[in-house]
């Protein structure tokens, strides 16, 4: 009995480590599906693991650096703006100081705080390893007013809080906190602001009485985390899965992955898949991370060519569901955007008449009387440039962004704003300046925080881009 029990439970063991064993009773994969499965397996995976390499640069130094690493479970906050040279995020903000935060809910539940905001503009959202947003805390959706969360893995049994903290449920253990805090750009209010990110708070829920210390001493140069490649990135997969089990909404095309050594704990290069079918794999994984930088812009321009040159993501954005590949081109883009509800980001790379915007040539935006973009009350709205990977231009004069938050903000007499989208500074007074590249193709983001209803529905839209006379 012991040895049948023993040849049983070995049997078991290989089935559940070998791929092709655990799909017993069906076909042996071709090397065309496994191209497929490669495609499918990269679009599903990248966010997650772009996610997680994300998440190991921010926690990849003994102590915070001023540029958003810091040890698990504690704040950084860059008490500046994002600049040309920040390249760990694409599509920065230049209007928020960032507090960023790595949190793992394994111990238990993990207290945010912050002081009274009064009517400054502050934002935590909450992201999920799937980069969907799991919620906020700030001036929409908690107020200004002093708070404590406790945020609490619903994966496991926790304690309750004590009385004047509220609860956070996640569904998932590790999360990105993703801090934002408007501030001008005047000197002193970056100071207040910075002052402001000093108050914010990550504490264990056990520890409240006596709140952890951040490592001491000069910190190191950040490691930045790279992507596996090829089929290595079907072997982190298989990690990262294991580590962070996928909603359930994803159970069919993880069950059809199976069938080709993707899936949790499961890595295809070990031995049980034929070498076509390995071969079928990285052929998949090259094609689709090729088609996914090509091809996001491709259909963007497309899409911005229908509605004068301006695209503006579904509303899906940040509740991705199982649209798995709107979630890896927002991955690309601009991970870690957030719902409709808090911001939504027009962007444009087109002019009004559908040519690509180009940095030899001279542009203007123009706002109407009463046509600013419509941000909430205590929120913001903006425009900023960036080059088509999503990063900010260097330029002498150091200009990323126009908006009323960025000084000097020019409101023409007729109640008008114009932008001038150029490389050298305008002649005119009158007119706000965006330098462009001197050469290339470049795109610009509207940010609109809290946006008001006409931007929800469509009813308020971006003017069109023009060249200048």
């Amino acid at each position: 009995m012991r040895i049948i029990f023993a040849a049983t439970a070995l049997a078991t063991v290989l089935a559940l480590a070998s791929p092709v064993a655990a799909s017993a009773g069906t076909t042996q994969p071709t090397r065309d599906e496994a191209v497929q499965a490669g495609r499918d397996a990269f679009l599903y995976g990248f966010p997650l693991l772009d996610f997680l390499r994300i998440r190991a640069t921010n926690t990849s130094v003994k102590a915070s650096d001023g540029k958003g690493n810091a040890p698990l479970n504690f704040f950084s906050h860059a008490g500046r703006f994002a600049g040309p040279t920040d390249r760990t995020v694409v599509a920065p903000n230049v209007d928020t100081l960032y507090s960023l935060a790595q949190v793992d809910l394994g111990k238990g539940p993990i207290v945010l705080s912050h002081a009274d905001m009064g009517k400054r503009y502050f934002v935590f959202e909450i992201v999920e390893p799937y980069t969907n947003v799991v919620g906020y805390i700030g001036s929409r959706t908690t107020g200004s007013k002093a708070g404590r969360f406790a945020l609490t893995w619903t994966g496991r049994k926790n304690a309750k809080p004590p009385k004047g903290i509220k609860t956070f449920k996640s569904p998932y253990r590790r999360l990105w906190v993703i801090g934002r805090t408007l501030v001008t750009e005047d000197k002193a209010d970056l100071k207040r602001g910075a002052k402001i990110q000093k108050q914010y708070s990550l504490v264990p829920l056990d520890r409240l009485a006596n709140p952890p210390k951040p490592p001491s001493g000069t910190p190191g140069k950040p490691v930045e985390a790279e992507l596996p490649t090829g089929l290595a990135f079907f072997d982190a997969l298989g990690d990262a899965l294991a580590q962070n089990p996928p909603p359930a909404r994803d159970a069919a095309i993880l069950t059809r992955l199976r069938r080709f050594g993707i899936g949790a704990r499961l890595h295809p290069t070990e031995p049980g898949l034929p070498q076509d079918v390995l071969d079928g794999l990285a052929e998949g994984y090259t094609a689709a991370d090729s088609d996914l930088r090509a091809n996001t812009r491709i259909q963007i321009l497309n899409e911005a060519k229908k509605t004068e040159g301006w695209y503006t993501p579904p509303s899906k954005i940040g509740a991705f569901g199982t649209d798995y590949l709107f979630r890896a081109q927002i991955g690309l883009v601009g991970i870690g955007a957030n719902t409709p509800v808090e911001a939504v980001y027009p962007g444009a790379l087109a002019d009004g008449d559908g040519n690509l915007l180009d940095g030899t040539k001279k542009y203007t935006l123009t706002f109407a009387k009463g046509q600013a973009p419509p941000a909430g009350p205590g929120a913001f709205w903006s425009l900023t440039l960036y080059d088509l990977d999503g990063f900010l231009v260097p330029n002498p004069a150091k200009r990323y962004v126009v908006g009323p938050f960025h000084p000097p903000f020019i409101t023409r007499q007729d109640g008008s704003i114009v932008v001038a989208l150029q490389r050298d500074k305008p002649t005119a007074e009158d007119v706000n300046w965006l330098p462009t590249p001197a050469t290339g193709n470049f795109r610009l983001n509207l940010r609109i925080y809290v946006p008001q209803r006409s931007v929800l529905t469509g009813a308020w839209k971006p003017p069109p881009v023009e060249l200048a006379g």
